[in-house]
């Protein structure tokens, strides 16, 4: 049984009229909690608990997390904060790298909080710091380049792109295995992209298109020139398979392609992936040092 829903459940049951009888429809929940607090009872299949019953399972619940569900409706969401209260600190909301978030720079200068912090020195490589978001107050990076693949962010410092500012913040878009996650990632984006040059670096194929329309604030998308997409795409270092295993993506840049929300250079791009029904990797890009080129999403 999820112990968050069941604390929510207790929570509303002891606060609706503490001094009378309460009736709830009859549930696997509601039967969890007579059988493990022993308060309450069924009748006509309702469970009824009486002002006594719900004075007894607030005080059962306050004796075993520490918290008193009349005044605190939902357990905590951090799992430092609920460590306080109870000895299975996963109760929390948030898994422990819920609040995780890769940064790098270009020039190895973070530019957070007003302060200016010196990533590594130039003899280690480094993907970069792992942060928590929510101790990120302001961001003073002009550029912000959200990046698809673990493996890229290591190389901020020796991929010189021309087309983008050297100093920009570099952002891990996320993963479920690193800690830093996608949802993370956007957040972030949602806090600190307005008025900022967002950029997506991604694969070329429907997936890295398709982060790119959907990251809140995304301008532009980051990739090969368009001389050489056609050519990159029938090479052996294209992947016709990664196009294939993603289906839905395709759909979905179709739709938009059909709408008049998309720039023509962008529906050219769409246009180029589903023809050659392949893509290219950003590692293959940076392998066979591809040109870059920034191309505008939004009409």
């Amino acid at each position: 049984m999820d112990q968050r829903k069941m604390y929510q459940w207790i929570s509303a049951l002891v606060r609706d009229k503490p001094d009378q009888d309460s009736k709830r429809r009859t549930s696997p929940l509601s039967q969890e909690v007579m059988t493990r607090y022993g308060c309450g009872y069924v009748s006509k299949n309702n469970a009824i608990f009486s002002a006594e019953h719900k004075r007894r399972l607030r005080q059962q619940v306050i004796d075993e997390l520490g918290l008193d569900p009349y005044m605190i409706e939902q357990l905590p969401d951090d799992r430092l904060e609920m460590a306080k209260y109870h000895h299975n600190e996963k109760l929390a909301a948030k898994t422990a790298g819920n609040d995780h978030l890769l940064l790098n720079s270009a020039d190895g200068v973070l530019r957070i909080n007003g302060l200016e912090m010196q990533l590594y020195p130039e003899s280690i490589s480094s993907a970069g710091l792992m942060c928590l978001n929510s101790g990120i107050r302001s961001v003073e990076h002009d550029t912000v380049v959200i990046v698809e693949n673990l493996a890229i962010m290591s190389l901020c410092h020796d991929w010189q792109i021309p087309a983008i500012d050297n100093h920009s913040l570099w952002v891990y878009r996320g993963d479920y295995k690193t800690g830093a996650t996608a949802g993370t990632c956007c957040d972030f984006i949602k806090r600190f992209g307005d008025g900022k040059t967002v950029v997506v670096f991604s694969d070329m194929d429907p997936k890295g298109l398709e982060i790119a329309l959907t990251f809140p604030f995304a301008k532009f998308w980051l990739g090969p020139c368009e001389a050489s997409r056609r050519q990159l795409l029938n090479t052996r270092y294209a992947n016709p398979d990664g196009y294939d295993e993603q289906s839905a993506a395709v759909s979905y840049l179709l739709r938009q392609s059909d709408s008049n929300l998309l720039s023509e250079p962008f529906k050219d791009l769409i246009s180029v992936i589903r023809d050659q029904h392949s893509s290219f990797r950003q590692e293959q890009t940076y392998s066979h040092d591809v040109p870059l080129e920034l191309v505008s999403i939004w009409a």
